[in-house]
């Protein structure tokens, strides 16, 4: 485009200029037109993708609870000269697993919440997308009954 630009005399420069920026326009226009509107298969995309962060949080949070339990149950144990190293070291590893359970938990809810927001944000786009003279969905809403 530069190149045109440099080669075209003053009246083709302009004609040119106008030319290309309508056709960005244009093509800005359609591909806001066309991509978009929020569809049903972006919502269940969408919610999908909280219901597979929801089960991995819900997995991480009753693994963490076992694992808790057993720590909390090894530090009540009787100790011994010969198994208060053994004691120790396994509560080291399983305090250091919990840890990391903690850690992909936080991470997992943050993610969440910005799943959530987004499945929030397309319904509200489909709240707002009706058309008139078009057929209408009779299950329009029908997600709303598997969001947890």
């Amino acid at each position: 485009m530069e190149t045109l630009l440099t080669n075209a005399s003053g009246k083709k420069k302009g004609f040119i200029w106008k030319l290309s920026t309508l056709a960005l326009c244009g093509a800005l226009a359609f591909w806001n037109i066309s991509c978009g509107k929020t569809t049903q298969e972006n919502v269940n995309k969408q919610q999908e993708k909280v219901e597979s962060i929801s089960f991995q949080v819900s997995h991480y949070i009753n693994a963490r609870k076992q694992l808790v339990k057993d720590y909390n149950t090894l530090l009540r144990y009787p100790r011994t000269e010969t198994n208060k190293s053994d004691i120790n070291k396994s509560l080291a590893q399983i305090y250091e697993v919990i840890t990391d359970y903690d850690k992909k938990i936080e991470n997992l809810a943050k993610d969440r919440i910005e799943a959530i927001d987004g499945l929030n944000s397309y319904i509200s786009d489909i709240e707002r997308s009706y058309t008139p003279n078009e057929p209408l969905d009779p299950n329009r809403w029908d997600f709303l009954l598997t969001i947890q």
